[in-house]
């Protein structure tokens, strides 16, 4: 597949979920589940037979690649049973400067499919009756997680720089979501196959990259109001230098996340929020904005 081809589906993704955002349903479509704008995946899924689009903007500063980058990413989600969901994730455009003063590039990002698959469903706790009118609707909690499992693979590497997490060519994931009283948690664990340059062979080299996130919510003021706190350690098998161009024996990195979102309706989550870095190795600042859409019309008719 051509870069060219790969770009204009990256971007026919994107211009799809602006224009499903202006689409009326004619009746209440069921609740967007988000994956974003956390790098902590739900291991619940978005409902059966609805396309879920996940997009926004992010820009980052001070990555070991990159003094500077800003772009746009794109994830769309279908649930094609209640334990199967597959995803097509893109990065459409990045804005990358690797020096300060150096010119601009202008790229496509990598291009990864693949599916998650619900292990474990517990047995749910109905949400109390009285709720105020206008309030979203109050999820179903168990302090007993959700278990799922997932798998990804890049199928356009693409030419826009990493930052701090990197690219993989292969994903998997082990992904648990619960509630611990009012709070409502996710967690992942992941193992990525990299492929590099070796400065010593002149092959590539392949490394496994381990990584553990842990998401925290909490409703705030409003039931539809959410406060996201996340932290999430990566290893860096790849990165040898900081962002300072400091040469760096083993590299990690470690990172907190603040981002609120708000339920526009039951289909419309926006959010927005920032992280920062606390390695030598992390990215120092990130910005994000965006939000999640799910299409309000059945892809197939429900059996009855």
């Amino acid at each position: 597949m051509s870069r060219s081809t790969n770009r204009i589906l990256a971007v026919a993704l994107f211009l799809s979920a602006t224009a499903a955002f202006g689409q009326a349903a004619p009746d209440a479509p069921p609740s967007a589940n988000p994956g974003r704008p956390t790098v902590t995946n739900p291991a619940t899924l978005s409902p059966v037979g609805y396309l879920q689009f996940e997009q926004g903007y992010l820009g980052s500063l001070h990555s070991p690649e990159t003094a500077s980058q800003y772009g746009v990413n794109q994830v769309t989600k279908l649930a094609v049973h209640p334990r199967l969901l597959l995803a097509v994730s893109s990065q459409p455009f990045a804005a990358s400067v690797a020096q300060s003063g150096s010119p601009t590039s202008r790229d496509a990002g990598a291009v990864q499919a693949g599916f998650q698959a619900v292990l474990f469903t517990p047995t749910l706790t109905p949400p109390p009756a009285k709720a105020p009118p206008d309030a979203a609707p109050e999820a179903e909690k168990s302090p007993i997680p959700t278990v799922a499992v997932g798998y990804y693979h890049t199928v356009y590497v693409g030419t826009a720089p990493d930052i701090d997490l990197g690219s993989a060519t292969n994903t998997l994931l082990l992904l648990f979501s619960g509630d611990i009283g009012a709070f409502h948690y996710d967690t992942n664990y992941i193992a990525n196959e990299q492929d590099g340059d070796s400065n010593l062979v002149p092959r590539t080299i392949h490394r496994a990259q381990f990584a553990e996130t842990l998401s925290v919510n909490h409703s705030a003021f409003n039931p539809n109001l959410q406060i996201s706190v996340e932290v999430y350690h990566f290893s860096q098998p790849l990165v040898d230098v900081d962002s300072a161009r400091r040469a760096i024996a083993r590299a990690n990195l470690f990172d907190l996340l603040i981002a609120p979102s708000y339920q526009v309706r039951p289909n419309l989550v926006i959010d927005a929020g920032f992280s920062h870095g606390f390695t030598a190795t992390s990215t120092r600042w990130q910005s994000f904005a965006g939000f999640t859409y799910l299409l309000p019309h059945r892809m197939w008719s429900e059996r009855k």
